[in-house]
């Protein structure tokens, strides 16, 4: 009768094993389903944050070309400022000739009359 017992403890031990190796061996399952479906999310995440990133640096390589054009016109609206502030002052140069020669003329003509007016 011992060797009955014996044998059940052992048939009992065995079967308990075998059942804790299959729902362990399900445990695991899960597990890997779990930290695979995990993995795929974070996969998914990072194709997304990848995706933006690249629409982010479009649209920033996109503002850096549009800042360059802006610079280009404003360089252009500075030599063309440049250009009318070089003729204002030649006008003015000009203006300025011109005065003096009249204000000769007018000093000729003042003595003139002065000595016309002498005689």
């Amino acid at each position: 009768m011992n060797q009955a017992r014996s044998y059940k403890t052992f048939s009992l031990l065995g079967t308990s094993l075998v059942c804790a190796a299959l729902l362990g061996g399900c445990a695991t399952t899960d597990a890997l389903n779990k930290a695979q479906a995990t993995a795929d999310q974070a996969s998914k995440k990072a194709d997304e944050a990848n995706a933006n990133a690249n629409a982010a640096k479009t649209v920033a390589a996109q503002a850096s070309q549009k800042a360059d054009q802006a610079n280009a016109t404003a360089d252009g609206a500075k030599s063309t400022a440049d250009q009318a502030n070089s003729t204002a002052n030649a006008a003015k140069a000009e203006a300025d000739k011109a005065m003096q020669e009249v204000d000769k003329l007018a000093e000729k003509i003042d003595r003139m009359f002065k000595k016309t007016m002498q005689k």
